[in-house]
């Protein structure tokens, strides 16, 4: 009877081990909902543990300052051109005794860049010349003022005013004046390399006051004198068959050399003004939006 226990016990143990070697059936694996699965799976990994957090909506940068918040700083001192619109607006803005007057252009970045004044108001044009060769000055995106230019010619000299309007639009319609911006504003090699001033013409000479200091509309290319305005004023020297003569002057002398007959036309990105359609008559614009702007320097910014 023993015997039979012990072997029945024996049977018992065996099917026991057997039972306890099978593997109990796993829990069931927990699964994500594909959109969740996408969006965790396609997010950027962080590059390091330092990452910051995108800024919420109520922590925005800063919006750029304008030119007219830089323009109230305290203390401020602008640099402009003596005579010109942005002298005028430099006034209007900061007042007379915070505006240091330069014959030219280039004395005005001049005292910019050796921080005597801390801005510069200029014609747009010009300005992105004195950017490119002065890599820590930059230009206010907002303009101060919009305006257009013409050419200046002394009152009552109705004959070369309408001379030099009908020589515009020839000259407007055959794309030639888009042809002469493009030269300058795109720095084409050789550009007023080879002006053609019409010597020798036979209805005499067409005399032309211009301040060179103003690139790309006027400025020195060794001893002459060449630039976008003299360009447009040689092609309609040669539409009226004259020989076009350049008198370089200040700024603030040409109303006066025009009105006593020292000089027959202003080119000079002449901004077209009440004030000044008193003392002068206009020709047609042939720029149209010119913009007046700050030029600061980068660092002043930050």
């Amino acid at each position: 009877m023993k015997r039979i226990i012990i072997i029945f016990m024996a049977f018992l143990l065996m099917v026991g081990a057997a039972v306890g070697c099978q593997p109990s059936n796993p829990p069931a694996e927990e699964t994500k909902a594909p959109a969740e699965v996408a969006k965790t799976t396609s997010a950027p990994e962080p590059s390091d543990s330092t990452t910051k957090p995108a800024p919420s909506e109520s922590e925005e940068a800063p919006a750029p300052m304008t030119a007219e918040a830089f323009l109230a700083k305290p203390g401020i001192r602008i640099s402009v051109q003596a005579g010109t619109v942005g002298d005028f607006v430099a006034q209007d803005i900061v007042g007379a005794d915070n505006v240091d007057q330069f014959t030219r252009y280039v004395d005005a970045i001049t005292a910019l860049s050796q921080d005597k004044v801390q801005g510069t108001i200029m014609d747009y044009g010009p300005a992105l010349k004195v950017v490119q060769n002065n890599p820590d000055l930059v230009i206010m995106d907002d303009a101060l003022t919009e305006e257009n230019y013409a050419f200046g010619i002394k009152k009552g000299n109705d004959e070369l005013l309408d001379a030099v309007n009908a020589a515009l639009k020839t000259l407007s319609d055959e794309d030639m004046l888009q042809d002469i911006f493009d030269k300058y504003i795109n720095d084409e090699e050789g550009a007023g390399d080879n002006i053609d001033f019409n010597k020798g013409a036979a209805n005499g000479v067409l005399i032309m006051g211009t301040e060179s200091g103003f690139a790309p509309y006027e400025m020195r290319k060794g001893d002459q004198v060449i630039g976008i305005d003299v360009e447009i004023m040689a092609a309609i020297a040669k539409l009226m068959d004259k020989e076009l003569v350049i008198e370089d002057m200040n700024f603030d002398s040409l109303i006066p050399a025009v009105q006593s007959g020292k000089i027959d036309i202003i080119a000079a990105g002449l901004s077209v003004t009440e004030a000044r359609a008193k003392e002068i008559d206009f020709s047609d614009d042939y720029v149209v939006g010119a913009k007046q702007v700050l030029v600061v320097k980068a660092a002043d910014l930050n």
